[in-house]
């Protein structure tokens, strides 16, 4: 039961007990008691009347009374401008709201939140949509163009000729060329001893004999050959076989001649690339044609967007299990980094009181902008929700205080009025 269910109730109550007092008083009227007790619910009745006229004609008008009457509902507009200096220049203002975030670690708040199971929960599912989102949204011409742009700029601003000259002298060093050989020649006799080895050589002598752009004499050997049996491609597969094998074994010895003929080679760029301004010029034009005519657009797409449209569902979460795991390492560093933390502390408190500086004034507006919407039942309703109690209780306590009046007013009348202010009255006529 609210409080203005209890006001009517006791205005009604204060009705009754007036309506037995009057009875009474009609039926003894010279018992003193009657008339105290008709006394009390009179002035009781009058106080609890008067203060419901009063509240009612903050809101309405109490039984049509046109004057002086619906006071909020007839200056809402100062109502409104009321309630927002108070909320923005009273209750939250920028002094009290600083105070509040001074007193505030949000640190400690996102700690425990992102700690939290909810909290973590929260940010995966909001990364994941995030990542969706960009996905669908990735205009991937856009994205190429981009991919261009910039690898073409660093293409241009790149020293190539100090990066090979620093490739060259690193091979040099140590003996690395000799090391690198040895593992290209050991890369190629392991490919060399794979079965498909000897049938791309096979193919390869079969193009030769059927190449179309020969010598008639070149032509003529070969039909001699082939008609007299002479030249077997599968003979010749395997001799061109074991000739490259054998080759290939002997550079694995390190004091093979071709070792020192790509120490020197190397040995020569790196002196050229210091003194031999031509070579220099040409290693930079060729760099600049490179960027000019690199063309990533028609390569690039197609393979991108078959990767995103094949891209099963199991691949993403592995994808997003990767990112979760980055960043919870980030996590624990930022947990275990106490300066970071301050660090973060501040500049969050600093953006803070920068946006309220900025944006206090909005506050005040958005009050305003919502009650402007409210008609005036609805402003009516909110404000007897804000102070309604303390309004319905003015008019409980009209009665009360009504009522000890007339109690007091009796006492006054029958033991002081009557009795001694009369009769110096009546002497005085």
């Amino acid at each position: 039961m609210n409080n203005k269910s209890i006001a009517n109730q006791v205005l009604l109550l204060v009705f009754l007990l007036f309506l037995l007092s009057a009875w009474l008083r009609h039926c003894y009227k010279d018992i003193l008691a009657v008339e105290m007790l008709f006394s009390v619910m009179e002035a009781a009745l009058v106080g609890g009347i008067a203060d419901w006229f009063a509240i009612t004609a903050l809101f309405k008008k109490p039984l049509g009374f046109p004057w002086h009457t619906a006071l909020i509902p007839r200056h809402r507009e100062k109502v409104i401008r009321s309630i927002r200096n108070i909320i923005d220049q009273d209750l939250l203002t920028i002094q009290s709201i600083k105070k509040r975030v001074e007193s505030t670690c949000f640190v400690t708040l996102l700690i425990g939140f992102v700690d939290n199971e909810r909290g973590r929960e929260f940010i995966r599912k909001s990364l994941e949509r995030f990542c969706r989102d960009m996905i669908n949204k990735l205009d991937i011409r856009d994205l190429v163009n981009h991919m261009d742009s910039f690898i073409r700029k660093e293409i241009k601003n790149i020293d190539l000729i100090s990066q090979m000259d620093n490739v060259v002298r690193w091979l040099l060093e140590n003996d690395r060329t000799r090391v690198l050989t040895m593992y290209i020649v050991e890369e190629l006799i392991i490919q060399l001893d794979k079965n498909e080895a000897k049938g791309n050589i096979y193919q390869y002598l079969e193009e030769m004999t059927q190449a179309k752009n020969r010598s008639p004499l070149e032509r003529a050997v070969i039909w001699l050959g082939e008609q007299t049996n002479s030249v077997s491609l599968s003979d010749a597969t395997d001799a061109f076989y074991a000739e490259i094998l054998a080759i290939l074994q002997e550079i694995k010895n390190p004091d093979h001649i071709i070792h020192n003929k790509i120490h020197e080679f190397l040995t020569a760029i790196a002196e050229a690339s210091e003194k031999n301004y031509t070579w220099l010029e040409q290693v930079e034009n060729w760099k600049m044609a490179l960027a000019t005519d690199l063309e990533l657009g028609d390569a690039v797409i197609p393979i991108t967007e078959y990767f995103l449209k094949t891209t099963n569902p199991q691949f993403s979460s592995q994808l997003m299990d990767w990112i979760y795991i980055q960043l919870d390492h980030y996590w624990m560093f930022f947990k275990g980094n106490i300066e970071l933390q301050e660090w973060l502390e501040v500049r969050i408190k600093q953006m803070i009181d920068e946006l309220i500086e900025k944006e206090h004034y909005i506050i005040g507006e958005i009050v305003q902008s919502v009650l402007g919407e409210f008609n005036n039942d609805k402003l009516n309703r909110f404000v007897e929700d804000k102070a309604g109690n303390d309004l319905q209780w003015i008019r409980i306590n009209g009665s009360i205080v009504g009522g000890i009046v007339g109690l007091l007013m009796f006492f006054f009348l029958h033991y002081v009025y009557d009795p001694y202010v009369v009769p110096i009255i009546q002497s005085w006529f």
